[in-house]
């Protein structure tokens, strides 16, 4: 059961924020309208449509931008489904990333300028 607690805990982490944002090109503007799933939804949907483990999707994106993971919601973008993931650097900043949540390759990222508030 730890492996459902670590998924309940990433959801609830979710408040954190969700990640609209720049696709892989630094200036390029994704406009990305979403609408996320409560919890019960989310390991309907993952089970169903044989999604990633937002727990994966979580470490992965975390290796992929040498930050650490904060949270993954899982949400309705248009036709697909996506991880919208919050990650927090070593110097403050958040950053959010968008993936697809059954490839999980990268869709959009957005990185805030300002590091946070010591």
């Amino acid at each position: 059961m730890p492996r459902m607690s670590t998924i309940v805990l990433a959801l609830a982490l979710a408040a954190v924020g969700a990640g609209l944002g720049r696709a892989g090109e630094p200036e390029a503007r994704v406009a990305l309208k979403s609408s996320c799933l409560p919890a019960n939804e989310t390991r309907e949907e993952i089970k169903t449509h044989r999604l990633l483990e937002p727990f994966v999707a979580l470490k992965t994106a975390a290796a992929q931008f040498k930050a650490e993971a904060l949270s993954a919601r899982l949400c309705r973008n248009g036709d697909e489904m996506v991880y919208e993931i919050a990650l927090l650097h070593r110097d403050g900043r958040l950053v959010h990333v968008v993936t697809n949540a059954v490839t999980g390759k990268l869709i959009a990222v957005r990185s805030a300028h300002e590091p946070a508030a010591k």
